[in-house]
C-alpha cells in the first residue's frame, strides 16, 4: 500500500489522516527536477511534522541528461513527452511494487475529475491494482477548513494566485474563481 502526493492541499490533508491511522505510512513523491523550491521546502516540513515514510522518486534521466537528449525546451514544446519521462515512468516504477494506490483526487478539482470514484479496480502490468480515492467527495472548502483546523503547512504559492502547483515550466497563477487545475498545462 502506498500513497502518492505532489504536496497539494488535498495530499497534505490525506497524509495527515493516513499518518494518524497508520504511522509510517508509505508515501511517494515524484521529484521531477522542475519543482518550485517552495514545494521542496514543504516536503521537508511535512516530513518533520508527520510520521510518514516518504520515498522521493526521481526520473531515470536527470534534467541535464534530458536537455542533452531532447533539448532544453522539451517541457514547453512537448509537455506530454516531458511528463512521460519525468512523472509517468517514475510513477510506473512505484506502482509496479504496489497492490493498493491511495490518491488525494477530488471530484471538484475540475471537469476531468468530476466522476472520480472512491475505488478503481485497475490492471497494471497484467496484475490487479486497487486505486483508492478517499477524498473524492471532499470539496475545496472542506480541505482548507481541515488544513486551518489542524494548522498544517501548505505551499505559500497558493496564497499568491496559484490554484495548483506542479513543475515550473507548466505552472502559472490562475484567474480568481478558476478550478483547481487551472494554471497547469
Amino acid at each position: 500500500v502506498g500513497m502518492s502526493t505532489a504536496f497539494g492541499p488535498s495530499g497534505i490533508v490525506l497524509m495527515h489522516i493516513c499518518s494518524a491511522l497508520k504511522p509510517g505510512m508509505k508515501v511517494f513523491f515524484i521529484d521531477t527536477g522542475f519543482h518550485f523550491q517552495e514545494t521542496l521546502t514543504l516536503a521537508d516540513q511535512i516530513q518533520e511534522r508527520l510520521p510518514i515514510d516518504l520515498e522521493i522518486v526521481r526520473p531515470s534521466l536527470s534534467v541535464v541528461e534530458q536537455a542533452a537528449q531532447y533539448g532544453t525546451e522539451l517541457p514547453v514544446l512537448n509537455s506530454d513527452a516531458c511528463c512521460g519521462i519525468r512523472k509517468v515512468e517514475p510513477t510506473r516504477q512505484i506502482l509496479s511494487r504496489l497492490g493498493v494506490w491511495i490518491t488525494a483526487l477530488r471530484r471538484d478539482q475540475g471537469q476531468s475529475r468530476a466522476g472520480t470514484p472512491y475505488f478503481e479496480d485497475q490492471v497494471f502490468e497484467g496484475r490487479p491494482l486497487l486505486k483508492v480515492n478517499p477524498l473524492a467527495h471532499w470539496n475545496r472548502k472542506q480541505i482548507w477548513a481541515y488544513i486551518h483546523e489542524h494548522k498544517l503547512p501548505y505551499n505559500p504559492m497558493l496564497d499568491e494566485g496559484y490554484t495548483s502547483i506542479g513543475c515550473t515550466p507548466c505552472t502559472s497563477p490562475a484567474a480568481q474563481g478558476a478550478d483547481e487545475r487551472a494554471g497547469r498545462w
